[in-house]
């Protein structure tokens, strides 16, 4: 599974020579395994690099099983490294060659389609899913004691009218509890960032305020099922409530990034600007438009990031070399700072400037 030390590796990586990046397309629906394969043969021309195109060919033809609807693969043989990772959603296909390992791609998924807890909760108990990059990862239940049972004991004992509707109310009210509490011990160790719940609106409003506020908080959306749906139905469905409520997220940073950067306080929109602010560290989320790309100029010494023409950098006063895309690098310092991305699609304001950031101070 493709997760955060996998994206750290790729982070730490530096090598002594060029790393070829290549992210497929191999989703059945869309494509069959031979154009697959004329897919990729058609990437790898560009490459330039005939150890590394000869290490990808040989992994897609003899070891790798075709399971999945993307494949993102890195290879540097001049420093005998390789690295390949499944992916259960597509990807558009492409190849790169940089120094380091091209991940904008993989921060973009991880940033729409990671790290989800799915809850199924009913009066008796839940059904827990983690759900990471459209994969099942984990599944776990709790389960109470029996509402119907205890209808019927409280029934008996209580002898006066509504006993048994109170013990009824009280038990399911301890069962939701007993599940919250689960949640929130599956919710840490896998270490969700965002929570899609599932059940009746009744179960899941009273559900939902049993949780801990941290909780609450990642709860993107809910959807109503019976206990019994099956993951390949909840699946969709979290997927579409997620691309929907990622969207309005979305909306909501790039506004908040454009107000305070109108205002002069922590927000900051264009490439040289935001440049600027990655190199001091201050950018705590990054916004980068879908598919943005521009070349730019890095400094040998520090690592300083432009687009302008220089001479020598006005930091450290060594020479720059070029870049073919300083939003990638961005990406990657910023993430390498601790400091989160975001890609947006969709969104005219952010279309026009590319890039922009959440500042820290």
């Amino acid at each position: 599974m493709f997760g955060d030390v996998a994206l750290q590796s790729l982070l730490d990586y530096a090598g002594n020579g060029p790393v070829l990046s290549l992210y497929l397309n191999t989703d059945a629906v869309e494509n069959r395994t031979e154009a697959v394969k004329i897919a990729l043969k058609n990437l790898l021309k560009k490459a330039g690099l005939p150890e590394d195109e000869a290490a990808v060919s040989r992994f897609v033809e003899l070891e790798w099983d075709w399971r999945g609807r993307g494949l993102a693969i890195f290879s540097s043989q001049t420093d005998g490294f390789f690295r390949a990772w499944p992916l259960a959603l597509p990807v558009a296909s492409r190849l790169f060659v940089a120094p380091r390992p091209y991940i904008k791609p993989l921060a973009n998924l991880m940033d729409n389609y990671g790290y989800y807890g799915i809850v199924l909760v009913d009066k008796q108990g839940a059904r827990l899913f983690f759900f990471h990059l459209g994969e099942l990862v984990e599944q776990e239940g709790v389960l109470g004691e029996s509402i119907r049972q205890t209808r019927e004991s409280g029934s008996a004992a209580s002898g006066r009218r509504g006993g048994g509707d109170d013990r009824t109310r009280e038990q399911i009210l301890r069962n939701l509890k007993e599940a919250a509490e689960f949640a929130d011990r599956f919710f840490a160790e896998k270490r969700v960032r965002k929570i899609v719940l599932a059940g009746t609106d009744e179960n899941v409003a009273e559900f939902r305020a049993l949780l801990p506020k941290r909780w609450q908080s990642l709860v993107v959306g809910h959807i109503n099922v019976n206990m019994s749906a099956g993951f390949n139905d909840l699946r969709e469905r979290v997927l579409a409530l997620g691309e929907a409520a990622e969207r309005q997220q979305e909306e909501r940073l790039v506004e908040q990034v454009f107000t305070l950067a109108a205002k002069g306080e922590n927000g900051v929109v264009g490439l040289d600007d935001t440049l600027s602010a990655v190199h001091e560290g201050r950018v705590q989320t990054l916004v980068v438009y879908e598919g943005y790309e521009a070349g730019g100029w890095r400094c040998a010494g520090c690592g300083y990031l432009t687009t302008q023409t220089l001479e020598r950098c006005p930091f450290c006063e060594r020479e720059f070399e070029p870049i073919a895309d300083a939003v990638e690098m961005a990406v990657r310092r910023v993430l390498a700072d601790g400091g989160e991305v975001d890609v947006v699609r969709d969104n005219p304001s952010l279309a026009q400037t590319g890039i922009g950031g959440l500042l820290r101070y």
